[in-house]
C-alpha cells in the first residue's frame, strides 16, 4: 500500500547534501508543505517570535530564542508562526557524525524544543552566517567540503546542547523503547551481513511482527526500510570518502548482485550511485 505521507528527498532540492536559510519575520498560517516527513535531518535555531509545529502528532511551542531539531522519518509539519526570525539547515544523515547521531536517535526520545542562552546563541549565529554565506557560494572550489564541515560544528554545539540540558538519564524506559534502541544497535553493528528482518527479530527474541509493529510506531517505517536505509548511508560515505567502484562497494556491503545494489541504491536515495559521487564531489 502506498504511503499516504510523503516523503520528500533533500536531494530533490540540492545535490550539496545540505540546505540553509535564514528567515526573517515570518507571519503564516500553515506550511504550504503540508504533513511529510523527510529523508534527512532538519535543525532550527529561532532567534525570536513563535513557532508552533506538529511533530509525530504532539504539539510543540517554539518560543522566543530556541532549537528544535527533526529526525529523519519524522511527521510534521507548521501549524503558524509569529514573527518568526531565525535559521534552518537540511542536511543528509551521511553529513552528520555518528557520535552526533546517537545523540539525537537513540539518547533522547522526545526532541522537544530547548531554550539557548545568550553565550551560546552568539555562538550559534556566528556559526550559521559562516555556513549561510559558505553555502551561498556551493558551487565554488573547496565550498562544499568547507560548508560540510561548518554544518558538522554547528550541529556538534547543538548536541551538546541537548546532552548538557535533556534529562536523558531519567528517560522513559518502556519495553518498546528499550526494543527500538536495541534494533538500532544491532542494525549499526551488523547492517553489512544481516539484510533480513526476521534475523534481527531473531536476534532480539520477538516476533517480526512484534519488531515491525514498535519500530513503525516510534519511526512511521518498518524494519526493511531501516535496514535499506542503513546500507545506503554506508554506500553514500563510501561514494562520497573513497575511490571504490560501485562494484567494489556493492561486496563491501554485502551484495554479491552489484546489478540489484544499484537498483537498491537508485530507490533509496533517488539517484544512482553515480550521479551521487559526480554531485557531491563538485
Amino acid at each position: 500500500m502506498k504511503d499516504i505521507i510523503p516523503v520528500h528527498k533533500l536531494y530533490e532540492r540540492s545535490s550539496a547534501g545540505m540546505e540553509v536559510l535564514y528567515f526573517e519575520g515570518i507571519k503564516e498560517r500553515a506550511s504550504p508543505l503540508g504533513i511529510h516527513r523527510d529523508d534527512h535531518y532538519i535543525f532550527i535555531f529561532q532567534e525570536k517570535g513563535e513557532s508552533n509545529f506538529m511533530l509525530d502528532f504532539k504539539p510543540l511551542l517554539v518560543k522566543g530564542r530556541a532549537l528544535l531539531y527533526v529526525l529523519p522519518g519524522q511527521v510534521h509539519h507548521s501549524i503558524d508562526s509569529k514573527n518568526a526570525t531565525g535559521w534552518f539547515l537540511a542536511i543528509d544523515t551521511l553529513l552528520v557524525n555518528e557520535e552526533y547521531r546517537a545523540v539525537f536517535e537513540q539518547y533522547i526520545i522526545t526532541n522537544e524544543p530547548l531554550s539557548v542562552d545568550d553565550a551560546k546563541a552568539e555562538k550559534f549565529k556566528e556559526c550559521l552566517k559562516l555556513l549561510y554565506e559558505r553555502f551561498k557560494l556551493i558551487e565554488e572550489s573547496l565550498s562544499r567540503p568547507i560548508a560540510h564541515s561548518l554544518a558538522q560544528s554547528y550541529i556538534g554545539m547543538v548536541a551538546e546542547v541537548y546532552l548538557a540540558e535533556t534529562q536523558y538519564g531519567q528517560k522513559q524506559n518502556t519495553r518498546p523503547i528499550q526494543i527500538n534502541s536495541q534494533f538500532r544497535s544491532l542494525l549499526l553493528a551488523n547492517f553489512k551481513t544481516v539484510k533480513s528482518p526476521s534475523e534481527y527479530a531473531e536476534k532480539l527474541n520477538i516476533s517480526l511482527t512484534y519488531l515491525n509493529e514498535v519500530v513503525k510506531g516510534h519511526t512511521g517505517f518498518p524494519v526493511s526500510y531501516w535496514i535499506h536505509n542503513e546500507v545506503v548511508l554506508e554506500a553514500k560515505r563510501l561514494l562520497y570518502y573513497s575511490d571504490l567502484t560501485v562494484k567494489e562497494i556493492s561486496f563491501e556491503l554485502g551484495y554479491s548482485d552489484h546489478t540489484y545494489f544499484s537498483r537498491l541504491f537508485t530507490k533509496v536515495a533517488g539517484t544512482s550511485a553515480g550521479a551521487f559521487r559526480a554531485g557531491y564531489r563538485k
